[in-house]
């Protein structure tokens, strides 16, 4: 049944990078965008842009399902990396397309997805999952130094860190814990290039060449698009992102995956459940035509 004309839902947004297209996509498809928020103050487009907004507890389950069932929505999405579970579980509720519920959440656990990868044959780095100090740099030292230290959940290299010593283990992994996790991932530092693979429903779409700041960090500075890489290359980047993809249960829609192409060949940083964050749909539709916003909403709403 097309969605067009429908109430298109959208969970909380992204910040800073393609959440305010989201809204303009499904417009364009002949939807009528409504933004259900706690706080809808932190998305200034919805007020430049004049998108109907909901506020409510966005962290509620049963008030997300039954402000959408108030409004009748025709498709419900995110393009925050912290609520594309509970669009997807939504959506499933209501009898909207959607990916897997559960495949997404597993997706934002990075130590439940690194222990699908290992059991499905997916190349990762070697991990351990911790839960204190000491035991992050035991786990450091069965690895190998330097290590990566960061928190299963969360987006955008917060908290990522490399640590060279059991000192600088046990440093981070307190400050990591004093903030508010209570699990956090010990794995090997992979050294090599950093690339990410956009796919679509399961198929390639674009790889990307990523350019990193300074270590100890892992902020993400700048983007190629496509990666300047062998077209050898660039196919084996895309084939384990599919293969990456598969072993989580995803296929519905956008996936990011992240690598690193090491002196084995690639192996897979983390799987994002989502479209790309930051500007590089925006990259990936002036390099390639393919644009990425509106195949997500388009998927959301049953749309061609």
């Amino acid at each position: 049944m097309s969605a067009g004309g429908g109430r298109f839902a959208f969970l909380e947004s992204n910040t800073t990078g393609t959440g305010r297209d989201f809204c303009a996509a499904a417009r364009a498809r002949g939807m009528r965008p409504v933004l259900l928020s706690r706080d809808p103050g932190r998305y200034p487009y919805a007020v430049l842009d004049g998108v109907d907004t909901v506020v409510l507890d966005t962290s509620d389950p049963q008030a997300v399902l039954d402000a959408c069932t108030r409004l009748d929505a025709a498709a419900i999405a995110s393009s925050s990396e912290y609520f594309v579970a509970l669009a997807a579980r939504t959506a499933a509720k209501l009898g909207l397309p959607g990916p897997d519920g559960d495949a997404v959440e597993r997706c934002r656990s990075k130590d439940a997805q690194r222990a699908a990868h290992a059991a499905a044959g997916v190349p990762v780095p070697a991990f351990a999952a911790v839960t204190g100090a000491d035991e992050a740099a035991g786990a450091a030292e069965r690895i190998g130094f330097p290590v990566v230290l960061k928190p299963v959940s969360g987006s955008g290299s917060v908290g990522v860190r490399l640590c060279e010593d059991a000192g600088r283990v046990r440093a981070w992994a307190r400050k990591l814990l004093s903030d508010g996790s209570a699990v956090l991932l010990v794995e090997e530092a992979v050294r090599g290039p950093e690339f990410s693979v956009e796919t679509f429903d399961g198929a390639v779409v674009a790889v990307v060449a990523k350019h990193v700041g300074a270590e100890p960090y892992f902020v993400e500075t700048g983007h190629d698009v496509p990666a300047p890489v062998p077209a050898d290359t660039a196919a084996e980047l895309g084939a384990t992102a599919v293969r990456a993809v598969g072993a989580l249960g995803l296929g519905f829609g956008a996936a990011h995956t992240e690598l690193r192409l090491g002196p084995a060949g690639p192996v897979v940083i983390e799987v994002n459940p989502r479209l790309a964050g930051g500007m590089i749909p925006v990259a990936v539709k002036a390099a390639t035509g393919v644009d990425l916003v509106d195949r997500v909403i388009a998927r959301a709403a049953g749309l061609p």
